[in-house]
């Protein structure tokens, strides 16, 4: 039995449109869960991000903290979690920042992260978002470019770091 839409949301963007690959990963996730399916085992079945660990990323992004996107990120490396759905998780959540920033009445009020993502759509510059997107979608195309996917992922990361807006409005370079 699935306790969470969000579970079968995981299996079937797993399965990219197929019903077969679908059907194959609920079986697991049933399998996997006992009986049960639910989000953090499906997570973890699948190598998939939670939502706490972007929402960590950008509080290292607000607080200018280059080091911590890499904490971050040897994190996710330890644990196996799939850095082509970390930055496909991430590019969803930019798109539902922008859309709080845009138009707040869209967002559903009962959207489980809905309080954390209205903050951080009003910490956020609008174009940052945008820009951000753009390197978190190029970021996972560039993937199997990079020396490995780790790396590809700490570039990606670092880029958003880069580009981040200025919070204090001052002028020059970034703080490091």
């Amino acid at each position: 039995r699935c306790h969470s839409g969000l579970a079968g949301k995981l299996c079937a963007r797993s399965a990219a449109g197929s019903m077969r690959d679908a059907l194959s990963l609920l079986d697991q996730a049933i399998a996997h869960g006992s009986g049960k399916v639910e989000e953090a085992q499906v997570r973890e079945m699948l190598g998939s991000v939670d939502l706490d660990q972007l929402f960590s990323i950008l509080d290292a992004l607000l607080a200018g903290d280059a080091a911590a996107l890499l904490r971050i990120a040897d994190d996710m490396t330890a644990r196996s979690l799939s850095f082509d759905a970390a930055l496909q998780e991430m590019a969803s959540l930019f798109t539902r920042l922008q859309i709080a920033q845009l138009a707040p009445r869209a967002i559903a009020d009962d959207m489980p992260e809905r309080s954390r993502v209205l903050e951080l759509a009003t910490a956020l510059d609008p174009e940052f978002v945008q820009l951000a997107y753009q390197i978190a979608v190029h970021g996972r195309q560039e993937l199997p470019l990079a020396p490995d996917e780790q790396a590809g992922f700490i570039m990606t990361l670092l880029r958003l770091h880069a580009f981040r807006p200025l919070l204090d409005g001052a002028a020059g370079t970034h703080p490091a």
